[in-house]
């Protein structure tokens, strides 16, 4: 995996974002709509939710993320975001009815999903990333669900039991969690604060969450692309805190309590979203995804 420069993973931004990486993921994920062909993760809202300024920029050069870096990272989004979508599909279909999408950004899920009869989702994020979301839905003309419920709180400061608490957020019911790209700007003690909370609910809850992989585990190209990639996130001030191996998070989960594990490297990955692609959309191995249920 050649580099460059910062610029390869998504150039300047606005500066009124109050969550940098909100928005690149937002727009990465959003170029999948237009590069990518056959599409494996589709999102009507997409580019919608970018506003009009934004959309037209990406429309008009989204080449300019078709980098080498860029077209890593894009693969790694959308197939978190088409994993976790799948993985809650599972848990509502055993009867779980409360969807919990920690760091939501720009997620549309609650937006586009035609099945919420009977469930609830609780987007939880940064107060002033909520406030921005909004106004971007609005400007779009994005109805918000009376299935959903924005919850905001920062991870190092709050307990999801107790914001989840004031959300009308059934305790003793089970539910399942999205939680993709934030764990690795956590310290060890909140991300471990949060997985004994899910862990604290009713038998039948689940997680899934994608993790940035230590150094030692990664190829030359890799630890390079992941230097990047952080460095860019700490110019934004969202410094990474935490990197972790499979078998420590495996080891993490057992000990909250968490009985069924299914881990998902690039490998597995791989195989089940990419198989026989010819553009070279691939899933690195600076990250990596795991589902576990109580």
């Amino acid at each position: 995996m050649k580099i460059r420069s910062a610029e390869e993973i998504g150039g300047t931004l606005p500066d009124q974002v109050p969550k940098p990486s909100a928005l690149r993921v937002a727009m990465i994920r959003a170029a999948h709509q237009l590069l990518d062909v056959p599409i494996v993760f589709e999102d009507p809202f997409a580019l919608k939710i970018l506003g009009v300024a934004a959309e037209d920029s990406l429309r008009s050069d989204p080449l300019r993320y078709n980098t080498p870096l860029l077209k890593a990272l894009r693969a790694s989004l959308v197939v978190r975001s088409r994993l976790a979508e799948e993985e809650w599909a599972c848990s509502k279909n055993r009867g779980v009815r409360q969807y919990v999408i920690l760091g939501a950004g720009l997620d549309t899920f609650a937006y586009r999903s035609r099945d919420q009869a009977g469930g609830r989702v609780f987007e939880v994020d940064l107060p002033e990333t909520q406030f921005w979301k909004r106004g971007c839905l609005r400007a779009a003309g994005i109805n918000e669900p009376e299935s959903l419920t924005f919850v905001p709180m920062d991870f190092e400061q709050s307990t999801l039991a107790e914001k989840l608490g004031e959300a009308q957020f059934c305790l003793d019911e089970p539910a399942f969690f999205s939680w993709l790209g934030v764990t690795m700007y956590l310290g060890k003690d909140a991300f471990v604060n949060t997985l004994r909370f899910i862990a604290s609910l009713a038998g039948g809850s689940g997680v899934v969450f994608d993790y940035g992989v230590t150094p030692g585990l990664l190829s030359a190209g890799e630890r390079a692309a992941v230097e990047l990639v952080a460095a860019r996130a700490a110019e934004h001030g969202e410094s990474w805190k935490s990197l972790f191996d499979p078998a420590s998070i495996a080891e993490i989960l057992r000990s909250q309590g968490f009985s069924e594990l299914k881990e998902f490297g690039p490998e597995e990955l791989n195989d089940r979203y990419f198989s026989g692609r010819t553009d070279g959309l691939r899933k690195s191995g600076i990250s990596r995804l795991i589902c576990a249920r109580l």
